[in-house]
């Protein structure tokens, strides 16, 4: 990004990382749970998701990313910490992408469990189906931000290093 021209559209699209995780995550199991569903009609992949005993049923998935998309705000806020923080310090850039990237790849490795896990329970016809998305779910909407926060620390730490 050029500093001379004020006028000159921000180049800073590394910043929609955390948005794109969050999307990811919020509607991947509603979208990977009928992929997954008429894929074990053709090829068997029990061992990876379980046996498939149902159909995902309608509702679920499209309730399913509201629910997600509560557990994973620690994403959006994310975005708007490091969207503040370049307004507020454009010369900090490099430690700003550097602190960005890793808080949403502490964030993104535990958050992938939903990705396999929530289609698996979506397509299961067990009666507490659902609840270990729920448990796994009120846990992350605590913790997660735990991760996020020692990423950020983590990146600009090693910027700081690198980059006096």
């Amino acid at each position: 990004m050029s500093r001379s021209d004020p006028d000159e559209p921000l180049q800073w699209h590394w910043l929609y990382i955390p948005l794109v995780a969050y999307l990811v995550f919020a509607v991947g199991p509603s979208v990977l749970a009928p992929i997954f569903f008429i894929l074990s009609l053709f090829v068997d992949i029990s061992s990876i998701i379980g046996p498939a005993q149902q159909a995902p049923g309608i509702g679920s998935i499209l309730l399913e990313p509201i629910f997600l998309g509560l557990i994973f705000w620690p994403f959006l806020w994310l975005y708007g910490c490091a969207r503040d923080e370049l307004i507020n310090d454009p010369s900090s850039e490099a430690s700003i992408r550097l602190a960005t990237i890793m808080s949403a790849i502490a964030m993104s490795v535990p958050c992938s469990l939903f990705l396999v896990a929530t289609p698996a329970e979506m397509m299961s016809s067990a009666h507490d189906a659902g609840q270990g998305t729920g448990i796994a779910g009120f846990l992350f909407l605590i913790f997660l931000p735990l991760p996020g926060i020692l990423g950020w620390f983590t990146g600009r730490g090693i910027a700081w290093i690198l980059w006096p």
